[in-house]
């Protein structure tokens, strides 16, 4: 089940965050301060109806993906995007709990969240990954992404590939 982040969950969430150590957490809502778990809750609420943003944000909403009471993906759906955004990062961004993966949770919960982009109107959604993550770009590629192009990111030293999802 697909809900927005909820004080129902919280032991789940931070279960989910130890188990992925020293990843970088993603997508990016996993590496706010969420000590005050309600103030973390309310942020992302906030955020979604496009309040308190910061001025380099654009207005967004955090799904996560609900399995027997667990939080077992999280996802991060932009409801417009600046030229940055158009030049890396896309509507949407993915991360599957560690023990979770290879289980179609991503696909998953990248389906479910192009259906939520859907009824915000939004016809193309970009979903972006770097070229060596193979995972996700199988994943995009699976739910109907087509490849758009690429761009390099020199601060990462990599590519980013730019897929296009259209209904």
């Amino acid at each position: 089940m697909l809900v927005t982040p909820s004080l129902k969950y919280e032991e789940s969430f931070y279960r989910y965050v130890k188990e992925l150590a020293d990843e970088d957490p993603y997508p990016y809502p996993l590496t706010f301060d969420y000590s005050d778990f309600a103030h973390y809750v309310t942020l992302l609420k906030h955020y979604s109806e496009g309040k308190t943003l910061p001025d380099s944000l654009v207005p967004n909403t955090t799904f996560w993906l609900i399995e027997n009471n667990e939080m077992v993906a999280c996802s991060h759906l932009r409801h417009v995007l600046n030229d940055s955004l158009r030049f890396a990062g896309g509507h949407i961004g993915v991360g599957v709990r560690p023990s979770m993966r290879g289980k179609g949770y991503g696909r998953k919960i990248l389906d479910l969240t192009l259906v939520k982009a859907y009824k915000m109107d939004i016809s193309e959604v970009h979903v972006h990954c770097y070229e060596s993550n193979l995972a996700s770009r199988a994943m995009i590629e699976s739910v109907g992404g087509q490849f758009d192009s690429s761009t390099y990111i020199e601060s990462k030293n990599e590519k980013i590939l730019r897929f296009i999802h259209s209904q």
